[in-house]
């Protein structure tokens, strides 16, 4: 990793991260590890360009969440189940999300194509059919 991208990194952390886990705090008013590869997403940054984009980007999970969350019940299920995030870069083709036991997985693409991007409708399915 070069001084760009490590220079990318930290800004990332900095911003990006702390709005996210800021956000999601907020909204499921639960304190939840979120794990970001911010080295990983640096190797191909033209990949990651999106990241912080309202439509396909980390604002995504949040919106999912928060759509969860509007009425007791969705607090009440979302604050006795979600134990952790994870998120790691993947190709367009190989982008896919989860929630399972506790913990979202998600293999997210944040370039250019919109083939590969996880958008909050699918979010919220797939973690309401596991709570």
């Amino acid at each position: 990793m070069g001084l760009a991208e490590k220079r990318w990194v930290q800004e990332r952390k900095k911003t990006d991260e702390e709005a996210f886990v800021a956000q999601l705090k907020t909204v499921t008013q639960v304190e939840v590890p979120v794990e970001i590869d911010w080295d990983a997403f640096s190797a191909n940054m033209g990949d990651a360009q999106y990241i912080s984009h309202d439509s396909y980007g980390l604002p995504n999970l949040v919106k999912a969440f928060k759509e969860i969350t509007f009425d007791e019940l969705g607090k009440e299920a979302v604050k006795g189940s979600l134990k952790k995030i994870v998120i790691t870069p993947a190709p367009s083709d190989q982008a896919r999300f989860a929630f399972e036991s506790g913990v979202v997985q998600w293999h997210a693409y944040f370039g250019s194509s919109s083939s590969g991007y996880v958008y909050a409708d699918q979010m919220k399915k797939t973690i309401e059919a596991a709570l």
